[in-house]
């Protein structure tokens, strides 16, 4: 009877340190796989999240983390800085900035679109119908609905690709950031957080976020011409964004492997979906 529980003790203590042993063994296996910072523009953000994703399930040595919205001007100083393995930029390094220990590579663009929320009938607009919008001289919507454009810092790429879109629209904007009342949002996903809840919300987004992220945005129909990947990439819709990926001169290993992925047919699959186009 002794013998009995005597073994029964010694095979449950057995079993007790193969358990405790396997569970160090995944522990460290866990703490040894590889992490990938990647932030930066929030336009860029909900795309590299599927494509991290999808990385993922190929490479389990290696994890991909995508941080919130720091936005191109973060990312630009947090890779040099070790903080970030990729960073996310709508724009190249300046000269200034390629000094301080990074390089950049464009990887792919999206249309940049004037948007509403789904619950808006409107489908398109005109630059001439914008800049009345953003003067003021144009307050309702064909329905009646007030229109409320959303606005971002005087800064914002976004803010200055509009402004080169025309000269009414330069000007009309310089009038609407003296506005009383008028919201403005500090990141990308800010923004389209406003256009989908503020009833009447009009302002600027991208194809890739709104896909991505599976916003209920329209992106409206600009000047007659659909903000679709084929008439981006043809050129026939003018209004695009580039998405650049910003790393030291000598990447690791794994931020190589992720950036080999996303040029596979697996990674372009899931740009091209996401609204994109390789330029």
């Amino acid at each position: 009877m002794h013998k009995c529980k005597s073994a029964a003790m010694h095979n449950g203590r057995s079993l007790a340190i193969a358990i405790v042993g396997m569970a160090m063994l995944l522990a460290g296996g866990i703490a040894a796989a590889e992490e990938i910072k990647i932030g930066g523009t929030g336009n860029a953000l909900g795309t590299m999240r599927l494509l991290g994703n999808a990385f993922g399930k190929q490479n389990p040595d290696l994890k991909i983390i995508v941080l919130a919205s720091i936005g191109t001007s973060g990312a630009i100083k947090a890779v040099p800085a070790g903080f970030l393995d990729i960073g996310l930029s709508s724009r190249p390094l300046t000269e200034q900035e390629s000094k301080r220990g990074a390089i950049a590579a464009e990887y792919a663009r999206t249309p940049l679109v004037f948007a509403v929320s789904m619950k808006n009938q409107a489908k398109a607009i005109t630059l001439n119908q914008i800049a009345n919008i953003l003067s003021g001289r144009m307050v309702n919507w064909p329905d009646g609905g007030q229109i409320r454009p959303v606005l971002r810092q005087a800064g914002d790429d976004n803010t200055r690709q509009m402004r080169l879109m025309s000269p009414a629209l330069d000007k009309a904007l310089s009038a609407a950031e003296q506005r009383p009342g008028i919201p403005f949002a500090t990141t990308d996903q800010e923004a389209a957080d406003k256009l989908e809840s503020i009833p009447g919300a009009l302002g600027v987004s991208t194809l890739s976020l709104i896909r991505s992220e599976a916003r209920p945005l329209r992106a409206l129909t600009l000047d007659g011409v659909e903000p679709t990947v084929d008439n981006g990439a043809s050129g026939k819709y003018p209004h695009f964004k580039s998405f650049f990926f910003i790393t030291s001169p000598l990447p690791s290993a794994g931020v190589k492997r992720f950036v080999a992925f996303m040029k596979s047919p697996v990674g372009r699959e899931i740009l091209i979906r996401t609204g994109h186009w390789i330029p």
